[in-house]
């Protein structure tokens, strides 16, 4: 599993947690944050095969809240990042996946999805 799971009592007690890294293929950070009050997922996710290099994702209870790209097409990542804020991860995941950039088997979308993909396993 990718993702390292921290359960968090309240929202004071999230700072301590926000610093933790975990350095593996693929991803830079993965953290997940919960408690009775809120359920969030952040990760920072290394891309493979696009000119973008990093992708930092915010999922709050199954809803995208934030989407970063480092690196590429500045204004359509930009725009993609806009459009899939208040998503659900599936319905991204279902508009996004499989989209190639030119001759290149992947894009940034598709990178999106699998990051979230993994993300949720």
């Amino acid at each position: 599993n990718n993702i390292t799971h921290h359960f968090i009592p309240d929202k004071a007690a999230e700072q301590a947690v926000k610093t933790a890294i975990i350095r593996m293929p693929g991803f830079v950070r993965n953290v997940f944050y919960s408690s009775k009050n809120f359920n969030i997922m952040k990760i920072n996710y290394r891309t493979q095969g696009t000119c973008s290099s990093n992708i930092e994702i915010e999922v709050e209870n199954d809803i995208i809240t934030d989407v970063h790209f480092t690196g590429g097409c500045n204004g359509n990542l930009k725009g993609i990042s806009s459009l899939v804020k208040g998503m659900k991860v599936d319905d991204v995941i279902s508009r996004l996946e499989g989209i190639h950039c030119g001759n290149k088997s992947t894009s940034c979308p598709d990178q999106l999805c699998k990051a979230l993909r993994a993300m949720k396993a």
